[in-house]
């Protein structure tokens, strides 16, 4: 650690403290941050002064382009920073004090109406937004009428020449007069956030005196910098010269990457949330707690640490647990009464810090509380005086700022100055009968539990309480009743602490499962009001239950039964309606007759709900029931109505639709194969040298790698991506997301030859052919287009042919008529990526094949048996006792038992060569690409597809299927994103005859029960190995509840996969055309052990964050 002089002349700006940095610690490491999970990239106090600096004179030159109205200039220029609390996120924050501009931290978590509330009450013109919060901001700007400029934040690859000392000199910034200020906002949780101005040089001196009665170590922190606290570790570390090392910004906050970050950077201390320290607590085997014991200081900030918690720490394993109580409008306030291992029963008490003290006033106020029967103590309000330096915001008459937090004093010492935090002043709940309860020791009693997430007492104006239950992640697998089992010693425990009237029974909790978002800070704090809010239908619910029961009512009264046709008809358009919130939707308030519900948006989980829904509402009669697939089957209000009609008077039972599926096949390519007469665009143009793509299905899973692969020729010069978004900012954002999520990093030259094209494919019919572009962007478009790569496709394998017309079929005639319309003298190469569904069944009975659901653009069968010979050893042995399926369009046959997705293709397939057979002679190629996993770099593999959805079973239900066939062994041909990427990218420049078609598959195998689950295991997942229909029977007797248990929504997949005896086996495909041209396919790709391991950690990760939640 470098070294300090033994006195320091205060700093009143970060430039200065900056600029002392790199003169006393030059060689030592002040910041570190994570290249990934276990890696820290390290940057001096010489590295710091630079890339700050670089920084500032990029922001400085980016500034000076806009107009003189928006342009900051001086600490009366309020510059606004919203993204994530990356690495970047604090560089630009840093140079913007180097330039002298005021700083607004806004949290990314907003509504809109809150930034712009912030923004219009701070006069602030100039936002510097990073990720999908630069769409953000410029969907404000433009709807909020303000004067706002949007400036991406600089990447760190941007600044990758910090290191030369000689560029880019910076004037020294002063500020005699304490003008320069950072804007912190309170979270909004009783209304619209409200900016909080804080002065540099007051918390600049207020960190200087916290870090002298702080240990100088080298501490971690989770906490985002838009948050006081994590200003004030930034702040504090800054002026003592302690290295500060900072989690990932795009990986989710979990117990694994605490502790990998601990050891990883040797810190010696932890500033983190108590929402943290709880799962830390509850890593197995106590290790997150003998870690934490570990250090000479763990700080919590944001909420009060649960007695509960905090005593197992410091009291039971001699944690030393800091916490200094303080508010982003006063800053910091009080500091713990004792450190001291001796008296560790203190460790929540805290008495007022020095400077603050003369300026705190402790009001008695009449509420009371109870920790005991009959039993009620005073409980005090913080109100802070005027004069107190770092108070900066009032809300009284007489310039006093009233907290709302209320504290009892210590009982033992009443006149020392020892305090407890117990509650917040509106978070008292007073009955009906006019009773006031605290709900604190209830939600900290039960929150305490593993199985929770979240605890929130509710019963304002009732007469009695009741309380919302969140399950945790782990507690997936559990029923509601097993839930509430779980707490009851905990509820009985806070139960205990609270007058009798404040008591919660045990029928009074309602559970939400895992999963469930709710309203809550960036510190994982809930806020109630919003809380009660959102779960309002519930708590109604609750107490209309109780009062009917009350009333000597049975279970409730049941829903009207609807029987008349019309009435019929009505519900389903109701019904439809208020699961896909249409009422909420611009523009979305009716819902046609014949409007296909998917193209919507409707996705599975609300399919299966307007199901439920459905059947408890009509009266079918006769014990009949609906298909699973009911709604995949007749997405739309005149389809459905007609068909629960037809089951009601018993035609049809559970069936199909009124027209088979290859009718509708033969009509739609009637409708989609018409090319020889296309639009006049005028004369034919010499083709340009360099080539300009466009791309769909840019921000997927393949798609984007498509792009990266792309993005590095040479002969391209531009890449339109289409892409769903409502304008240009909002695309590029969504592409630079996918990159970011893929690990994808172009230079910001390749970047550049993105065109980010805003445009719904899905909502094309067949009579707008232009793409639903503005005519001049579509004439550009068309104008200068020479390939077309089409990886875009809805993948849903429950719908059913008839719901891929508009969202699919349509677009893709559309880009074949631009190809044909084009008025380049060579019209451009159309490839289409097709799906070996598509042809599954071209190879007879040994090629039928189970597909799989999944949300690759290419989606294919999923774990597919194989019927490989013995000998096969990984590689495509397996493959020699079969006929393979040609590189060719093959008859209806091959996807005529199959599902929608198959068939779709198998339609486009047609589409295509109908196109190529043309006058417009199209040069068309179809791609058909197998089953994908994830990318070889870093296994990125989407969660929601059928082979991780198989994995987490294992930690769900326990245990992962052996297959069961002739062969013993199941064969997977899989093939990494990436390489298939680099496979279609090279198929799309082949030079070829007008029509072909590829197939795309991985030539080396990996066995499901000899390489791939010995791989998982050997990867760190423990379960059980069981016959694959003893998994389906145990997954069935499982927790139903998919967001609790997310396998549960293949239910249906796994039956027909695993139910019967045996699999079929996996059909061969040939590519032997395709190996000439595409020399990633040649050889194959392993899918080994360390792969494997690599997807693992992945889904973990995924799982274990607020996605997978």
């Amino acid at each position: 650690m470098g070294s300090l002089p033994d006195v320091e002349q205060p700093c009143v700006t970060l430039d200065q403290v900056i600029r002392r940095r790199a003169e006393t610690h030059a060689d030592q490491v002040l910041i570190s941050y994570p290249a990934n999970e276990s890696d820290f990239v390290d940057y001096t106090g010489a590295d710091l002064e630079r890339l700050t600096r670089l920084a500032a004179t990029r922001y400085a030159a980016a500034f000076a382009q806009l107009d003189e109205a928006t342009r900051p200039n001086g600490p009366s220029s309020t510059v606004a920073l919203v993204g994530v609390s990356s690495l970047e996120y604090y560089i630009t924050f840093l140079a913007l004090q180097r330039l002298g501009l005021t700083s607004m931290f806004i949290s990314p978590r907003l509504a809109d109406q809150g930034f712009t509330h912030l923004l219009k009450s701070t006069q602030c013109k100039v936002i510097v937004a990073s990720g999908p919060s630069e769409a953000d901001m410029q969907r404000v700007r433009a709807t909020s009428g303000l004067p706002l400029s949007v400036i991406p934040m600089l990447s760190l690859p941007s600044l990758t020449d910090y290191h030369q000392p000689t560029k880019h000199p910076l004037p020294p910034i002063d500020d005699p007069d304490h003008a320069l200020r950072f804007i912190i906002h309170s979270g909004g949780t009783t209304g619209l956030p409200k900016p909080v101005p804080l002065l540099s040089a007051s918390w600049l001196l207020q960190a200087a005196k916290i870090a002298g009665r702080m240990p100088r170590v080298d501490t971690l922190s989770t906490l985002p910098l838009f948050h006081s606290f994590g200003l004030a570790t930034l702040l504090r570390c800054l002026v003592n010269g302690s290295r500060l090392s900072l989690l990932s910004a795009s990986r989710p906050i979990t117990a694994g990457a605490v502790l990998t970050g601990l050891d990883a950077t040797n810190s010696r201390a932890l500033v983190t949330v108590p929402y943290v320290l709880k799962f830390l607590a509850e890593v197995d085997d106590g290790v997150g707690i003998q870690r934490l014991a570990q250090l000479e200081q763990v700080i919590a900030a944001g909420s009060a640490v649960p007695d509960a918690l905090g005593d197992a720490l410091v009291v039971g394993a001699g944690v030393r647990l800091f916490h200094l109580y303080g508010l982003t409008e006063c800053g910091a306030l009080m500091e713990p009464c004792s450190t001291n291992p001796q008296t560790p029963e203190l460790w929540n008490w805290v008495r007022p810090l020095p400077d603050a003290e003369p300026y705190l006033k402790f009001e008695p106020v009449s509420t009371t509380t109870s920790s005991g029967e009959g039993e009620g103590e005073t409980l005090y309000h913080l109100v802070v005086l005027p004069g107190l330096k770092a108070k900066v915001f009032a809300d009284q008459p007489d310039g006093s700022y009233a907290t709302k937090d209320l504290f009892r004093r210590h009982p033992s010492t009443p006149d020392a100055n020892m305090w407890k935090f117990v509650a917040r002043l509106d978070d008292i709940i007073v009955l009906v009968n006019g009773e006031k309860a605290d709900p604190v020791p209830l939600e900290e009693a039960v929150g305490r539990n593993a199985n929770v997430r979240a605890a929130v007492v509710f019963g304002a104006q009732r007469d009695a309480l009741g309380m919302v239950v969140v399950a945790a992640d782990r507690a997936a697998g559990l029923s509601e009743a097993e839930i509430v089992q779980s707490v009851l010693p905990d509820l009985q425990r806070g139960n205990e602490r609270v007058p009798a009237y404040a008591r919660i029974a045990p029928d009074a909790i309602i559970v939400k499962p895992a999963g469930t978002q709710f309203p809550c800070t960036d510190k994982a704090t809930v806020i109630r009001s919003l809380f009660l809010k959102q779960f309002a239908k519930e708590i109604d619910e609750f107490y209309a239950k109780r009062e009917e029961l009350a009333n000597g009512g049975g279970e409730g009264a049941a829903e009207s039964v609807v029987d008349d046709d019309a009435d019929i008809r009505d519900l389903v358009r109701q019904t439809v309606r208020g699961e896909l919130r249409l009422a909420e939707k611009e523009g979305g308030a009716d819902l046609a007759d014949d409007s296909d519900f998917f193209a919507l948006g409707m996705d599975s989980l609300q399919a299966t709900n307007v199901r439920s829904r459905l059947l408890k509402r009509v009266n079918l009669g006769g014990g009949r029931t609906l298909a699973t697939n009911v709604v995949f089957d007749h997405p739309s209000v005149e389809l459905l109505t007609a068909h629960l009609l037809d089951v009601r008077a018993g035609q049809e039972e559970n069936g199909g639709g009124p027209q088979s599926a290859e009718e509708l096949a033969m009509r739609l390519l009637e409708k989609y194969s018409t090319f020889d007469e296309p639009p006049t665009l005028g004369t034919a143009i010499p083709s340009p040298e360099k080539e300009s793509i466009l791309l769909t299905g840019a921000t997927g899973a393949l798609g984007i790698h498509i792009l990266s692969t792309l993005l590095p020729n040479p002969r391209i010069a531009t890449i339109h991506c289409l892409v769903r978004a409502p304008d240009t900012a909002s695309a590029l954002s969504r592409i630079h997301a996918a990159l970011s999520h893929s690990h994808l990093l172009p230079s910001p030259t390749l970047l550049s030859k993105i065109s980010p094209i805003p445009c719904d494919l899905s909502s094309l019919s067949a009579s707008s052919p232009s793409l639903g572009l503005p005519p001049a962007v579509y004439a550009e478009v068309a104008a200068s287009t020479t390939r077309i790569i089409h990886a875009a496709w809805a993948v849903d394998f429950n719908r059913a042919l008839r719901s891929f017309d508009a969202s699919c079929l349509a677009p893709t005639h559309a880009l074949l008529r631009l190809a044909a319309a084009s008025p380049l003298e060579r019209k451009p190469v159309v490839a289409f990526v097709s799906s070996i569904a598509a042809a599954l069944r071209a190879g007879g009975p040994a090629a039928a094949a189970t597909t799989s659901p999944s949300s690759s653009e290419a989606a294919s069968p999923a774990p597919s048996s194989p019927g490989g010979s013995d000998e096969s050893d990984g590689g495509d042995g397996g493959h020699a006792k079969r006929s393979a399926i040609p590189e060719s369009l093959h008859p209806w046959s091959a996807v005529a038992e199959g599902m929608g997705y198959g068939q779709s293709k198998w339609v486009a397939e047609r589409m295509c060569a109908a196109a190529a057979a043309s006058t417009a002679g199209v040069d068309a190629r179809v791609l058909r690409v197998g089953q994908l996993c994830g990318d070889t770099g870093h296994g990125v593999w989407n969660t929601a597809e059928a082979i991780p959805t198989t994995v987490r079973a294992a930690l769900t239900v326990g245990a992962l299927p052996v297959v069961e066939n002739e062969e013993g062994d199941e064969e997977l041909a899989w093939l990494p994103v990436d390489v298939a990427a680099r496979a279609v990218v090279e198929l799309a420049f082949a030079n070829t005859a007008r029509f072909r078609v590829w197939h795309v598959e991985n030539e080396r195998l990996v066995r499901w029960n000899a390489g791939f689950l010995p791989a998982l295991r050997k990867a760190g997942l423990e379960f059980e190995a069981v016959p694959a229909r003893e998994w389906v029977r145990r997954l069935e007797r499982s927790e139903q509840d998919a967001e609790r248990n997310p396998p549960v929504k293949l239910l249906e997949f796994f039956r027909k996969r695993y139910g019967a005896v045996g699999t079929e086996p996996h059909p061969v495909f040939d590519m032997t055309e395709a190996r000439k041209v595409a020399p990633s396919l040649r050889g194959g790709t392993a899918v080994d052990e360390e792969l494997v391991g690599k997807f693992l950690r992945f889904w973990i990760e995924e799982w274990s964050g607020p996605a997978g939640k």
